[in-house]
């Protein structure tokens, strides 16, 4: 995926990947309006990347589930392909809000602070963001 592609620059990408076999999954921002998603993903290949939060990778806060819901449902109905999320999902316990709205959760920096800061607590972290994706382990449909 790449994260920054300029829109001018998506179609030759998408080619090129295609010509050797890759997939283009596309991050596509929130603030994209919805007469321009079928535009955006339509070269798309993989998936869509929907982030949990408008704040850069790393963020470490609260998200907010309602407007990642309503976001995750306008790319569904813009796009056949599976929606990933990451992004701001920093504990076991926003990833089993996020894991119901959408196909797959991506989950980078808390796991990787883990390692550089105490990496004897990094397989325990990961077991609990495993759980926490277990679908038996929450409660809550999928939107």
């Amino acid at each position: 995926m790449v994260v920054d592609l300029p829109d001018h620059q998506t179609a030759r990408w998408q080619a090129a990947a295609k010509d050797a076999n890759l997939h283009t999954p596309r991050l596509i921002p929130r603030h994209r309006a919805d007469t321009d998603l079928a535009q955006v993903t339509a070269g798309a290949s993989g998936w869509l990347y929907a982030p949990a939060s408008t704040a850069p990778t790393g963020y470490h806060g609260p998200l907010d589930i309602p407007a990642l819901a309503t976001f995750t449902g306008r790319l569904r109905a813009a796009s056949p392909l599976p929606v990933v999320s990451g992004v701001g999902i920093s504990t076991p316990a926003l990833a089993a809000r996020v894991a119901p709205l959408v196909d797959a959760v991506v989950i980078g920096t808390p796991l990787v602070r883990a390692l550089a800061t105490d990496p004897g607590q990094a397989p325990a972290l990961t077991a609990a963001f495993a759980q926490a994706l277990t679908p038996n382990t929450t409660t809550e449909t999928r939107a």
